[in-house]
């Protein structure tokens, strides 16, 4: 190996597949999962981690933390290092940024689980008060638009100015705020928010990931080798 440059973990000794895998997170040797993930509250990635949750029956031993970024929850999940722990940071298929999350951490693996869930319906919303301005369906062109990055160009068409946030949910946080005349969220996020729906995107199939660390490599590896 050339000195300096790093090398991908292998996870040849890993559980395959979600049968596989809640047989080892359900062990004993198991003691405690965190989950960070997107915030806030409301985004498809927390929603894809509560139902990957119940499905590996996990509910008992695990919690979600939020976190602004999926770079953050990498990092949390990095700090958890005590026995019986494990840490997964999660990130989505289209995040803009996977690229870089993949290759700039290959002592982490990135692809460890998978949860394929429909979206929570994807819309653009807005406050009550704002949807007078509109005419004949057509949005004005000064409103600013909060959206991720990543699907922001579902907004290509118009001619309103776009403000990146870090997700659907804080795209939803900043209409309410007042700091975005409308947004592009999530139903959840759109409820919690108290804003109304302007247009559907849809809900396609989007698939999500949960990433461990080199800790949490060896803490599922010894769990998984001993209950197989």
């Amino acid at each position: 190996m050339i000195q300096g440059l790093k090398i991908f973990n292998d996870p040849e000794k890993l559980p395959q597949g979600p049968n596989e895998q809640g047989l080892a997170l359900r062990s004993e040797l198991v003691k405690k999962i965190t989950c960070f993930v997107l915030g806030p509250m409301g985004t498809n990635m927390e929603q894809a981690c509560e139902q990957w949750i119940r499905e590996m029956g996990i509910e008992n031993k695990t919690e979600i933390v939020l976190c602004s970024t999926p770079e953050e929850s990498i990092e949390k999940a990095r700090s958890v290092t005590s026995e019986g722990h494990v840490a997964t940071f999660w990130t989505c298929a289209v995040y803009n940024c996977l690229c870089n999350v993949f290759f700039q951490n290959p002592d982490t693996l990135t692809f460890f689980a998978e949860k394929v869930m429909m979206l929570d319906e994807m819309q653009l919303a807005t406050r009550r008060e704002k949807i007078h301005e509109i005419r004949d369906g057509i949005l004005p062109d000064s409103w600013i638009i909060a959206s991720h990055p990543s699907p922001a160009p579902l907004l290509n068409d118009v001619k309103c100015s776009v403000k990146l946030t870090t997700s659907n949910a804080k795209a939803a946080e900043l209409c309410s705020a007042l700091e975005a005349d409308a947004c592009i969220t999530t139903e959840s996020a759109r409820k919690l928010n108290g804003l109304e729906t302007l247009h559907v995107f849809g809900s396609p199939k989007m698939v999500f990931f949960a990433g461990i660390t080199t800790h949490g490599v060896r803490v599922v590896s010894k769990a998984y080798n001993e209950a197989k």
